[in-house]
């Protein structure tokens, strides 16, 4: 595994074999002589020459031999973009990252930062494409591999990463691990486990947990339903952090934690279920981003709730026609076992309101294939009941890189998708046409609605998991979030 170290000043990372510069195309040639020796300066400009970034960057590399250095590049990052994008281009830092093979050696990343405030989103685009988990086999590299990350000004001088920044793009890693790993290898209960050794020694934190039947005496119905007839036993791991001080406020992150999906009964057919380890993306967001913000010492107190359950196919699964009690005591017939992660949410969410009484919840999910449809994979979907919420959440992810848009928040248009005959509600919509995933978001909120508490749904189905690794998504959206949280984000 590489590892991320962060630099101080400039000098130890000129002594890297690759040296790897990312910089607007319009300062290119600026961030190249600031980092380089006028002879690999003079060959990396002339290699530039005719390069343009493009929407997505474009990578310029030379060969150098000019003392330890034996390779220089340049990732160009375009000069403007959109409204709906982020300001620091950590999109295309991101393309061209993933492109330069920075975990094979040693290496080294210069960030020509145009302003300070955009380090967090580029040095965690850069940190993410080093992933932590790798089954390969066959011939490794000897010794410990080391990505180091620097960023200077445009005087040259470097900029110090703040503990923000370094426990987010670590805590991103380590979240994207978490889905990365096979279900073998990261099922309910080691999902626990990796949780409760990344938070050991962590000042503040405390953690409990329900398992099996203990979620039934708690009320749990919908997360024990889906994860019943595994052999692994569902859980809700409940993570606490408490400032030294009194809390500004108290938020409380609810994670769907599928860690593998079949679909249940109504199983995934035609190839649709390979994959489906990353379908506990949003559990991985919450406690990354938990994490991160405990290590920050965040002044809010910050609660994490994951349900946790494998949505198994067995003697005791759960049935199409099942009706179902929620904690929040509604009633719900089931008429998809494959709408799973909104029980496990609803449970999560209903827990957290009337248990815990926090100021605001937040839940995010890999919740639905429509998310990709209507947002795409780069924007997260968010579903909010405050409209200062809404705001901040796509403030958030322009400051933090992981951009989300809103959708309609309408429960007088998308409530009656659910209406069953013979219970409360249906979990799955009666036409998938109508705003999948707004209607998603209002069965979650259904379960919470009567508390009139601030909620934040996000879907980050696609960008989690937009191809065939995980990104770590949400731990810096959630995050900056929470850090930019004020009273008027919260009223109605």
């Amino acid at each position: 595994m590489t590892e991320l170290k962060f630099l101080k000043s400039l000098a130890p990372a000129q002594r890297a074999k690759h040296v790897a510069v990312f910089a607007p195309e319009h300062l290119a040639k600026a961030a190249i002589k600031a980092v380089f020796k006028d002879d690999v300066a003079k060959a990396l400009t002339r290699a530039l020459s005719d390069a343009k970034a493009g929407p997505s960057g474009k990578v310029v590399s030379t060969l150098a031999a000019s003392g330890s250095l034996e390779k220089a590049s340049i990732a160009l990052l375009p000069k403007e973009v959109s409204r709906h994008n982020v300001p620091s281009r950590s999109h295309a830092a991101a393309s061209c990252a993933s492109g330069l093979g920075l975990g094979k050696g040693d290496a080294a990343v210069v960030l020509y930062l145009e302003r300070p405030e955009h380090y967090l989103s580029l040095a965690n685009a850069v940190a993410r494409s080093v992933p932590e988990v790798d089954y390969t086999t066959g011939k490794k590299s000897k010794g410990k591999q080391t990505l180091s990350i620097v960023a200077i000004d445009k005087k040259g001088a470097a900029v110090e990463a703040s503990k923000e920044v370094v426990t987010t793009a670590e805590a991103t890693r380590w979240a994207a691990g978490l889905v990365d790993t096979p279900t073998a290898d990261m099922d309910a209960a080691k999902f626990v486990a990796a949780v409760k050794q990344a938070v050991k020694g962590v000042a503040g934190v405390k953690s409990q947990v329900f398992v099996g039947k203990q979620l039934l005496e708690k009320g749990l119905g919908g997360i024990h339903a889906v994860g019943r007839t595994a052999v692994v036993e569902p859980r809700l791991l409940i993570l606490d952090y408490k400032p030294s001080k009194k809390p500004t406020h108290t938020v409380a992150f609810v994670g769907k934690g599928v860690v593998y999906d079949t679909g249940g009964l109504n199983i995934k057919t035609g190839g649709n279920m390979a994959g489906m380890k990353c379908d506990m993306g949003g559990a991985a967001a919450v406690t990354g981003a938990f994490l991160a913000l405990a290590k920050q010492k965040v002044a809010h107190r910050v609660l994490c709730l994951v349900p946790l359950a494998e949505n198994a196919i067995g003697p005791n699964s759960y049935r199409p026609d099942d009706i179902l009690t929620l904690h929040s005591t509604k009633t719900v017939e089931i008429n998809n076992t494959d709408a799973e992660g909104r029980l496990l949410l609803a449970d999560g969410v209903s827990y957290a309101a009337r248990q815990l009484k926090p100021d605001l919840v937040i839940d995010a999910a890999t919740l639905t294939g429509a998310q990709l449809v209507a947002t795409g994979k780069k924007h997260a979907a968010v579903v909010s009941n405050r409209e200062g919420l809404e705001d901040l959440a796509v403030r958030a992810g322009r400051d933090s890189g992981d951009l989300t848009h809103p959708l309609p928040f309408a429960p007088e248009f998308f409530q009656a998708e659910f209406k069953s005959e013979i219970a409360d509600m249906k979990n799955s919509v009666k036409d998938r046409a109508n705003a999948q995933t707004s209607c998603a978001g209002q069965f979650v909120y259904s379960h919470m609605a009567d508390t009139d508490l601030p909620w934040l749904h996000v879907d980050l189905a696609g960008p989690a998991f937009p191809g065939r690794r995980a990104t770590g998504f949400g731990v810096a959206l959630l995050g900056e979030l929470v850090r930019q949280l004020d009273a008027k984000h919260l009223k109605k």
